[in-house]
């Protein structure tokens, strides 16, 4: 019998950066976070990767052309 050479992760730490449903990284909350208290914005922690991404671009820009 051959062993198997990697471990089978459970389907939610097996998400990849391009799952559209993955929820968003802590690295992206802290982000987002800091943007919206600059903003004056509300903080959604529901947010998918490619949301909050897309929510940072544009707070970001925001902030830019401040």
């Amino acid at each position: 019998m051959i062993e198997p050479t990697k471990a089978v992760l459970p389907e939610t730490e097996a998400r990849t950066p391009d799952d559209p449903d993955a929820p968003m990284n802590p690295k992206q909350a802290v982000l987002l976070r800091d943007l919206c208290d600059k903003t004056g914005e509300e903080f959604d922690a529901s947010l998918t990767e490619r949301q909050a991404d897309e929510r940072i671009s544009v707070l970001q820009e925001q902030i830019d052309k401040r």
